[in-house]
């Protein structure tokens, strides 16, 4: 279980991807970053534990504000409200009875769809959140194969609550996504 430990903190990237440290943001050079202190440039020692810096930065996001990573509350408000959200949906197609499994399966729409697209449920947009791909920030949607990854693990709701420092559950290291906030 080691492994699952160094992958959830981080500190062993995939094999498949290139390890990014804070100090490699665009823009820097070799010069700006040796003159950093040993700290900035994240060199600290493999299990010697990291300065305790706010959720997102060794990512390279903000503190606070837009494109700040967004609260395991804020989350977990956008995860009721897409649920209710899909209960009232499936609801109106199945009045008068319950919508029973229906639910699940509008749920699991309002999930894919919109995150695939545009990076961001129907709760997501009220509460002012943002799916992005740490690999390409820029671009809206976060594609479907990555979508379908994160709605599996968040479907089964105990791997969304394991978080890890930058407060990104299993999902989102699983899928390469960071929620942030975008007001």
């Amino acid at each position: 279980m080691s492994w699952f430990r160094e992958w959830l903190d981080g500190s062993a990237p995939p094999a498949d991807t290139p390890s990014r440290t804070p100090s490699d943001a665009p823009g820097d050079t070799a010069e700006r970053r040796a003159t950093r202190p040993p700290e900035a440039r994240g060199s600290a020692p493999r299990g010697a534990p990291e300065s305790e810096g706010h959720p997102g930065e060794r990512l390279g996001l903000p503190e606070r504000g837009p494109g700040s990573v967004a609260t395991l509350g804020r989350r977990g408000a956008q995860f009721l409200l897409d649920a209710l959200i899909a209960s009232l949906l499936a609801g109106l197609f199945t009045y008068p009875a319950l919508p029973q499994n229906w639910s699940l399966l509008t749920w699991a729409l309002i999930m894919v769809v919109p995150v695939a697209i545009v990076g961001a449920t129907p709760a997501m947009v009220l509460l002012g959140l943002r799916v992005v791909r740490l690999d390409r920030p820029e671009k809206a949607g976060v594609g479907l194969l990555w979508t379908l990854v994160r709605t599996l693990s968040v479907f089964f709701v105990i791997p969304a609550l394991i978080v890890d420092r930058d407060s990104r559950g299993v999902q989102d290291r699983a899928s390469r996504t960071v929620v942030v906030r975008t007001r």
